[in-house]
């Protein structure tokens, strides 16, 4: 009942594709889903789009949904990007879980990561299907930026070059709780983002992402410039909303409640909550330790002689 995409599923995905729901916000909000470009991509050339998988139901008029997920060769970490229909009590999307999960963790994958809101049906219906929350995160949204008074003497960004891909992961490392960093990588892209120094070393980073949608920021602030971070974010904005028309999204997670006051400060305002939600697909199991074999002589192994407490005593002089 299964099966991968193919020429056939064209009408399904077009049909289905306004009634699902994206787990994936930085994609949903700055350039869209794209069920159906990236279904038609990974099936001409795969590895290359999202593996989309099909279920169809003859008995019931054609019913039928179809699911997709994101997963690079050599990441531990997948995730669910979207899923059509919407929830219900069909059982369709356990039948389409079922499948995802096993095609991530056939192609190596540990986990198995979406973002959903916590209000939403899809929500207790994950929660039922072994996904456990991980983080939380409330995107703060703005359509005009507006601009603040505080000093920028000092306060400066830079884009982001490949030289700085260990600091990043140095900053990464400090500042995200220790669980979420066991199904989130450090970020990835270069190019992309802003930096800012402090005595030579990184203090903060804004992972940036634009689309024909929105633009979508994701800080990294080292407690040493939490007094600066309007500043920061002031000056990370005046990079780009000059030219720019779309909205701007700040991802904001649980261990970061204190950037509410900067952002509402330049005119955002909270748009939505949502729980980061990882189902495991993989269990860590401890190896054993093995001793080197004793060295082999004339074709038999040779094992120490174990001397008894007689062979240990001291003998007599005659």
């Amino acid at each position: 009942m299964i099966r991968p995409f193919d020429w056939r599923d064209f009408g399904l995905i077009r049909r289905l594709s306004e009634h699902g729901v994206c787990f994936d916000s930085e994609a949903a909000l700055t350039r869209g889903p794209h069920t159906l470009q990236s279904a038609v991509l990974s099936f001409l050339a795969p590895g290359a789009g999202l593996p989309t998988f099909i279920w169809r139901n003859n008995d019931h008029n054609g019913e039928g949904g179809f699911g997709q997920i994101r997963f690079r060769h050599g990441d531990e970490l997948a995730r669910l990007v979207y899923m059509a229909p919407a929830y219900s009590e069909n059982g369709l999307w356990e039948t389409l879980f079922e499948c995802l999960t096993a095609e991530a963790a056939s192609r190596g994958a540990h986990s198995l990561v979406a973002e959903v809101d916590e209000h939403s049906p899809e929500f207790e219906a994950m929660r039922r299907f072994g996904f456990a929350i991980y983080t939380r995160q409330h995107l703060w949204r703005a359509s005009k930026p507006r601009g603040t008074t505080a000093p920028f003497d000092t306060i400066r960004l830079r884009s982001q070059h490949s030289s700085d891909s260990f600091g990043i992961q140095s900053l990464y490392a400090n500042t995200v709780p220790r669980l979420v960093q066991q199904v989130e990588p450090p970020p990835a892209r270069y190019g992309h983002g802003y930096i800012f120094e402090s005595a030579g070393e990184v203090a903060a980073f804004f992972d940036v992402s634009r689309g024909p949608l929105g633009i979508w920021v994701q800080p990294y602030l080292h407690p040493s410039v939490f007094d600066n971070s309007t500043a920061l974010l002031a000056d990370l904005l005046r990079q780009f909303t000059d030219r720019e028309t779309v909205p701007v999204y700040v991802c904001v997670r649980s261990h970061q409640d204190w950037l509410r006051t900067p952002l509402a400060a330049l005119g955002f305002a909270d748009w939505a909550e949502q729980a980061v939600m990882v189902k495991r697909l993989a269990v860590r199991v401890s190896e054993p330790e093995f001793s080197p074999l004793q060295a082999i002589v004339g074709g038999k192994a040779t094992t120490p002689l174990i001397k008894s407490n007689a062979d240990t005593e001291a003998k007599p002089v005659i």
